[in-house]
């Protein structure tokens, strides 16, 4: 039978595995969203770049910004 110290210990290695995969899906979703706006809104105004690279980075922007407000929340309860 496992003991508590074996039970914790498998605990925290899969929180620590949940919070990578959040990480990496806030940024990923946040650069891909705004890709995809930035494509749409060059689609309807010819402005073959510009919007694209911009949706980009502002995409990646709040995908960190997410990063930042869960890796704090984790932070402030752990």
């Amino acid at each position: 039978m496992k003991n508590d110290d074996d039970n914790n210990s498998y605990r925290g290695a899969l929180v620590a595995f949940a919070l990578v995969g959040q990480v990496g899906l806030m940024i990923s979703l946040g650069a891909l969203l705004g890709l995809g706006i930035g494509l749409f809104i060059d689609s309807k105004l010819h402005t073959s770049p510009i919007a694209t690279l911009i949706g980009l980075l502002l995409g990646l922007a709040a995908g960190i910004y997410g990063v930042f407000r869960l890796i704090a929340s984790v932070r402030k309860t752990g």
